[in-house]
């Protein structure tokens, strides 16, 4: 018998090879543990694949237990080729599966675990609680469009009963704004990393933002970094505000933000600048989609010297610059970004001196990190859009031309109907109006 080390030698040497990796499992039933680990270190379940998965416990001689699954995606939104999407989306039983039909010890090992799509109406009260004990080794939790049905009743009194892993220290959450689904991850004592990532700022209520700050204080002094991303186009947001108090988080060291509004900004570091803290710790501040038509640059050049943002060594902005395919030298597939010279080009080189010179106290400080984003305008889009291709503009361009031709034709051949319908309803008119002529 070969030792043990030997042996898992040679299956990380087939660890890309499926093939190999089954063959190696059936050589002996020791190398179960080390083959399962190989092919089921990440599992990913669709709507049509969740089932098949869940008969590999049924059997009296099942070993995936021992598979040691480090990373587990249940997407109840998507299907593999040839699957159906039949029936209500949100009415999947996958994650219900996950949580009734393995066994209890199959996800312990689980260090990632994302879900998305899922009706909390499809889980049991009972089934609800026992996500913190399945998956208690998890360290990174992803959460996308987790929703509520209107008649669900607004308290839910199994959430103040649920434990979470004691290892948990990233959560990330995309289009989950209902303060319930927030309110079942309060408290989490571990959490270091925070990414939220919204719609538009009309999907962040107060009562989002309440539970929001709840949760993060509940973390005290480990959380490190927080992310919040507003998906829709400033001209898309209404009433902007990024109602969340960071100022009682002693340990924040990272910041980031994607949203394209400068509204929300002044107030939301000016609110920093109110921490009771005395030992500063952000050191990192970015700030995307900054622009400099709408943003008192004075101001926020002001604000970032408060004792706050004393430690601070960078701050990370992006400037945004329209081109055109004109400025394209040579075509490619992609378009990242104008030719080195042209007109955009040296207009970036200038934005960005800009920005620098109105953030002179920044700039003193040699914190700033401009970073350019160039965005392709051409004449087959209303708005320019990142790497734009030529082959999609030029299809855009020609059916836009064939649905005006197919409207024109349409519009003939109505006329025409039309022009027939009134000669036959006049006809003895016209007959009689011919005879007379003819006479």
């Amino acid at each position: 018998m070969l030792p043990t080390e030997l042996c898992n030698l040679v299956i990380d040497h087939f660890h890309d090879t499926k093939p190999s990796l089954l063959t190696c499992s059936l050589v002996r039933r020791v190398w179960d543990s080390e083959s399962h680990f190989h092919l089921f270190h990440k599992v990913q379940l669709c709507r049509d694949t969740a089932d098949s998965f869940f008969q590999l416990f049924e059997s009296p001689h099942a070993t995936l237990a021992s598979a040691h699954i480090r990373e587990l995606d249940v997407a109840q939104n998507s299907v593999t080729k040839g699957g159906s999407v039949a029936g209500d989306l949100l009415d999947g039983r996958a994650f219900q599966g996950v949580l009734t039909r393995c066994p209890a010890d199959v996800f312990e090992h689980v260090q990632k675990l994302s879900v998305t799509c899922v009706g909390r109406w499809t889980l049991t009260d009972a089934e609800k609680l026992s996500i913190g004990h399945r998956f208690k080794s998890a360290e990174v939790l992803s959460l996308r469009a987790i929703w509520f049905r209107a008649k669900d009743s607004e308290e839910d009194h199994s959430d103040a009963k649920h434990t979470l892993s004691a290892n948990l220290h990233t959560i990330s959450l995309n289009d989950v704004t209902n303060p319930r689904i927030i309110r079942f991850l309060i408290p989490c004592l571990s959490l270091r990393v925070f990414k939220c990532h919204c719609v538009n700022f009309g999907n962040f209520g107060p009562k989002v933002a309440k539970e929001f700050g709840r949760l993060l204080l509940s973390s005290g002094e480990r959380l490190e970094e927080f992310g919040f991303t507003i998906q829709a186009a400033a001209s898309l947001n209404d009433g902007v505000d990024l109602d969340i108090d960071l100022s009682r988080l002693s340990n924040l060291r990272q910041i980031a933000l994607w949203i394209e509004d400068n509204q929300y900004l002044i107030p939301f570091l000016k609110r920093l600048t109110e921490s009771d803290w005395s030992i500063a710790t952000l050191e990192t501040l970015g700030i995307s989609y900054l622009s400099e038509h709408d943003l008192d640059s004075e101001k926020l050049d002001e604000i970032v010297q408060y004792s706050y943002f004393c430690e601070l060594k960078e701050i990370e902005i992006s400037v945004k610059v329209y081109y055109g395919l004109e400025y394209i030298a040579k075509k490619r597939v992609r378009y990242e970004r104008p030719n080195d010279g042209s007109k955009s080009h040296i207009e970036m080189v200038h934005s960005i001196t800009r920005f620098m010179e109105k953030l002179s106290s920044c700039q003193a400080r040699g914190i700033l990190r401009p970073a350019d984003d160039y965005w392709i305008f051409d004449n087959s889009t209303l708005y320019g859009q990142v790497d734009r291709q030529t082959r999609r503009g030029r299809f855009l361009r020609r059916i836009s031309v064939v649905d005006f031709l197919a409207v024109v034709s349409f519009l003939f051949s109505e006329l025409a109907i039309l022009v027939l319908l009134l000669a036959v309803k006049h006809f003895d008119v016209l007959v009689k109006s011919l005879f007379l002529i003819v006479v």
